[in-house]
C-alpha cells in the first residue's frame, strides 16, 4: 500500500495545502476485527493539511460503519459513524520531515465508536428487563405543558 497518510512538511511551503482523499481498510490502520467490534466498511478519509506560521493544521473528515453488540440482547447492530471537521494541530518543531496521520486516524476511529448501542435505539428485549429498572417518578418540568 502506498502511504498516503504521510504529510511532507516541505510540500506545504508558500501557502500550499495538501488534500488527502483515501479509502482505508481497517487492516491498513492495524485494526483487527474482534467479536464485539467489526469494521463493516472501509474508512473514508478526507483531509486537508496546511501550514500557519510554525504550526501544521490538518482538517479531517471520516466516515465508516461498525458492528457492535446491543447492550440489551447482544445482537450485532450496524452503526454508521461520521466525523466532520476535526482539527489536528501540531507544532512544526515536533516534526522532522513528515507527519504520519495513521495513529491519529486510528485513535479517532476508536474514540468515535459509542460505548454501547441498542437495537433501533429501543431494543424489543428491553420489556423483559423492565421490572429490574428503578421506577421513574413523574416530575414537573418547567416547560412540560407546552404544546407545539
Amino acid at each position: 500500500m502506498e502511504n498516503n497518510l504521510h504529510i511532507f512538511i516541505d510540500r506545504l511551503k508558500d501557502n500550499k495545502e495538501e488534500i488527502i482523499l483515501d479509502t482505508l481498510a481497517s487492516k491498513d490502520l492495524d485494526i483487527k476485527n474482534e467479536k464485539e467490534l467489526i469494521f463493516r466498511s472501509p474508512i473514508e478519509l478526507e483531509a486537508k493539511a496546511y501550514r500557519v506560521s510554525e504550526e501544521l493544521i490538518i482538517n479531517v473528515n471520516l466516515k465508516f460503519r461498525v458492528s457492535i453488540p446491543c447492550k440489551i440482547c447482544n445482537k450485532l447492530i450496524e452503526k454508521d459513524i461520521e466525523v466532520k471537521n476535526l482539527y489536528i494541530i501540531e507544532s512544526l518543531e515536533n516534526i522532522k520531515t513528515f507527519y504520519d496521520l495513521k495513529d491519529e486516524i486510528k485513535n479517532l476511529c476508536f474514540l468515535q465508536i459509542p460505548s454501547y448501542v441498542e437495537c433501533l435505539d429501543s431494543c424489543p428485549s428491553r420489556q423483559n428487563i423492565k421490572n429490574y429498572f428503578k421506577e421513574q417518578k413523574k416530575e414537573n418540568f418547567p416547560f412540560s405543558d407546552l404544546k407545539e
